[in-house]
């Protein structure tokens, strides 16, 4: 299944706050009002919803990212 125009924007703005990549300000102001990404001082990072958010749309798109933290032990 293919992810929607708005889908593709929202995954691409999180993965990019995710691998701490530039990221223009309307996307990221975008992924903040909608509470997946927050503020902490001059660096961004994903809230839980905003992780939930990214593997939702990863597994929709046959994807598997994950961060360190996520993976099973």
């Amino acid at each position: 299944m293919a992810l929607s125009k708005t889908q593709n924007k929202r995954l691409g703005a999180i993965l990019s706050v995710m691998f701490k990549e530039d990221i223009p300000r309307y996307l990221l102001s975008d992924v903040i009002d909608d509470g997946y990404v927050v503020e902490d001082d001059d660096s961004f990072h994903l809230t839980d919803k905003g992780v939930s958010e990214k593997n939702r749309l990863c597994t929709l798109a046959g994807l598997n990212i994950k961060y360190t933290s996520e993976q099973k032990k």
